[in-house]
């Protein structure tokens, strides 16, 4: 297919022919936000959402045609598009409604808010459909099937084998189809096949698959526990409430790990494609698509399709022409999947909806839960949302009623919910134990490989020491782009140095030097513990365990997640070491003990969020024990025992942490009792971003002056450098968010701020302030 748009009729059009239409330019520059007014002949039929090739000043860029324009006044010029851009088909209506929405919520331009509903690929235009070579019959059967006979009685059996592949199919086949059954030699055998006219060549358009050609095991529907019941009722009321002046509620499944969640959303699905409608689901983490897709492919087969980061730009295209081509009904992806371009949609399901991973930090920052429970609201479609330990802002609001909340109380078949105990890692130090594993864990780990049993242990820290320190002037080796120290990792497969260390920010990574860099000193020390060194003392303590680590450093190459958790689910390891990746959704029946090496990691974070996301990293993690036949337990390794998360969640009580935090974020006005809007302000030099963070914040002090909102003083963001540029930030604080967005509008719109190179960006409804 060509990649080059089709052209417009270059000639002069009378005023009563020509028309005129609004262009969202694809333009990331904020003082470009706005609609662009182009020319178009006639006979040209232009639909909402269809992608047009347009000057800009002496450029062409892409841009989406979003609707006619009125005629401009006598004298202005207007310049014509420069043809339509065949190959991406038109965006649906709901989803530039949608992205409005996004622009006008999280203060990005409209074009950056169109960029999330098309594959970046494709929108740059690096991307097509993949075409292949193929032949096919061009004889009738009877007359193809009496030329086999003869090329097998004449011993032609080459040619008389592609014949009987073609006659197997009712259509073309690919020549690399051809080599790989008969050979690379088979391709001669096609000449004289061509020369009789038996066969002809084809083009084929071949798509890229995801699953790399595995079919799923089909499943079937399996029986509901009454709670499940109960659970699937309320999305089948949803399902049936069709009155458009009660928007329906969100319904959250509020189930303890391993009570069947999954399930509950397949049957719901299998509802909403009964009424002749399509889903999304969206999950936290890559690591868990291949166990979610793999689940709904041997339920819906087929009619399943995948959109995540780490498909190639080619699947990732193909995949999304089969959504808008109506080809598939259930899309199963990480946040951006909440964008896919399903036309009948009836359900949204955010599994696991507590999770960071929902909310994206580049612009635009939107958050996937609000944008997912907006297009259900625009689209009159019911949103699912699961989780074992809600956010506190989603728990707040069904102890509200603005959220239907169902309780799974208990595990499926009655199976227990691991007990969690906590160790004192203090007292470890007192009894001169120095290793990272308490003798406690120690045990529990001789215990569970010794029935043959699997573990998991959890820390989320990468590396093997988290930083490396002089101990003669005290400095940790630093990061030259980065305000961070650099992580000690030892030697990966195919990396050329035996040692180095490595900014997990910018990437930097530098050889481990004997000497310290600012005093000389050798003196020089190994600090903290990263999942890389989890893995060489568990080595080291049990010889004979098969080890998996799950952390960014072994999953770089595409495909590895599910390569790792594949192995270890066939029972290829005992015991599986991973960063958060390994903390949520995953569900392997024969692991017994979860180890949490270090649970403070968290909960010291300088961040209101820091005890919700200790409570709910402990509970999560913990809920991977015991999910099969046997009881399960976890280990939770601590020094700070009685911190209220982290005993809250060794308790297992839900209902107390809840009422304690939300109790303690009003007092503090925290969310959900009021928001945050960030402006950061990044820049070469660091007198230039601060004079910009200064002038921004002196234009919005009369928009705080009524008590609406605080403008708080701007200064150094916590993570005050970051590849190279420096940051600060200022931070508008109160009830309203939407007026907090108003006011940066109104002060900062379209102005230009003092500092040169300086540039800077809104993150409304921050989830982290570093």
């Amino acid at each position: 297919m060509s990649q080059r748009p089709q052209a417009v009729q270059a000639r002069l059009w009378s005023e009563e022919e020509v028309r005129y239409g609004e262009v969202a330019v694809d333009l990331a520059a904020a003082g470009a936000d706005r609609l662009f007014t182009y020319a178009f002949p006639p006979d040209l039929d232009l639909v909402p959402g269809t992608w047009v090739e347009v000057p800009f000043h002496s450029r062409k860029l892409i841009g989406c045609y979003i609707g006619p324009a009125p005629a401009p006044p006598p004298g202005v010029q207007v310049r014509p598009i420069a043809g339509v851009v065949r190959e991406l088909p038109p965006l649906p209506q709901d989803l530039i409604d949608l992205a409005r929405w996004v622009a006008d919520r999280y203060l990005c331009t409209f074009a950056a808010a169109l960029r999330l509903c098309i594959p970046a690929g494709a929108r740059r235009r690096q991307v097509r459909e993949r075409e292949v070579a193929a032949v096919a019959l061009a004889a009738p059967r009877a007359e193809v099937a009496a030329a086999m006979e003869a090329a097998e009685r004449r011993r032609a059996h080459l040619q008389a084998r592609v014949l009987a592949m073609l006659l197997e199919r009712p259509g073309p086949v690919p020549l690399a189809e051809i080599a790989a059954r008969l050979g690379d030699h088979a391709r001669a055998a096609l000449r004289p096949l061509l020369d009789r006219g038996l066969i002809r060549r084809v083009t084929l358009t071949a798509r890229r698959d995801p699953f790399g050609g595995r079919a799923a095991l089909p499943d079937a529907e399996r029986s509901l526990t009454p709670a499940q019941r109960e659970a699937l009722a309320a999305v089948e009321r949803a399902l049936a409430d069709d009155n458009p002046f009660a928007p329906r509620r969100p319904i959250l499944i509020h189930g303890v790990t391993g009570s069947g969640k999954t399930e509950v959303y397949l049957q719901a699905i299998a509802r909403v494609l009964a009424r002749g409608q399509q889903a999304i689901v969206l999950v936290p983490e890559i690591s868990l698509t291949p166990q979610t897709v793999g689940r709904f492919r041997a339920r819906f087969g087929d009619r399943v399709a995948v959109l995540h980061s780490a498909l190639s730009e080619g699947e990732r295209w193909d995949e999304w022409l089969r959504i808008r081509r109506g080809e598939v009904d259930i899309v199963v992806g990480a946040r951006s999947a909440v964008f896919a371009p399903v036309e009948r949609l009836g359900m949204i399901i955010v599994d696991e909806e507590h999770e960071s991973t929902y909310k994206q930090e580049t612009t635009p920052p939107y958050h996937a839960r609000e944008v997912a429970e907006e297009r259900c609201r625009r689209a009159g479609a019911v949103l699912v949302l699961g989780s074992a330990t809600p956010a506190v802002e989603t728990y707040w609001r069904a102890e509200r009623g603005e959220i239907e909340r169902v309780v799974l109380p208990e595990r499926v078949d009655g199976r227990p919910l691991p007990p969690v105990e906590l160790v004192d890692m203090r007292e470890e130090l007192r009894a001169f134990n120095r290793s990272i594993f308490s003798r406690r864990l120690q045990e529990a780990l001789d215990e569970t490989l010794g029935r043959g049993e699997q573990a998991i242990l959890f820390l989320n820290r990468r590396g093997y020491n988290t930083f490396v320190l002089c101990r003669a002037c005290g400095e940790a080796i630093a990061c030259p782009n980065c305000a961070v120290a650099l992580t000690y990792h030892l030697p990966g497969p195919g990396q050329p140095h035996p040692r180095r260390l490595e900014c997990h920010y910018c990437g930097h990574t530098e050889p481990v030097p004997s000497t310290c860099p600012r005093c000389g000193s050798d003196k020089i020390r190994y600090l903290g513990a990263g999942t890389e060194r989890v893995e060489a003392e568990l080595r080291e303590l049990f010889p004979r365990a098969r080890v998996l680590r799950l952390d960014v450093d072994t999953t770089r190459r595409k495909g590895a997640h599910g390569e790792i958790l594949g192995a270890f689910s066939r029972g290829e390891a005992d015991v599986l070491i991973g960063t958060q990746m390994v903390a949520k959704g995953l569900d392997f029946g024969r692991v017994t003990l979860v180890g949490v090496v270090l649970a403070d990691t968290t909960a010291n974070l300088p961040d209101f969020r820091a005890a919700e996301r200790t409570f709910q990293l402990i509970t999560q993690v913990a809920g991977r024990a015991g999910r099969g036949d046997r009881p399960g337990r976890a280990v939770v390794q601590t020094y700070m025992p009685h911190h209220p998360a982290i005993a809250a969640a060794a308790r297992g009580d839900i209902a107390g942490f809840y009422a304690r935090e939300l109790a303690w974020r009003k007092v503090q006005g925290y969310p959900p009792f009021a928001d945050f809007v960030r402006l950061l302000f990044t820049g070469p030099e660091e007198g230039e971003v601060a004079l910009a963070a200064r002038a921004a914040y002196q234009a919005l002090l009369p928009y705080g002056k009524d008590g609406a909102m605080e403008v708080r003083e701007p200064g150094p963001a916590p993570l005050v450098r970051l590849r190279g540029q420096w940051r600060y930030h200022l931070l508008l604080h109160g009830p309203d968010r939407q007026a907090m967005v108003a006011a940066v509008r109104a002060a900062l719109g379209g102005r230009r701020l003092p500092g040169k190179g300086v540039r800077m960006s809104v993150d409304v409804g921050p989830y982290t302030i570093l």
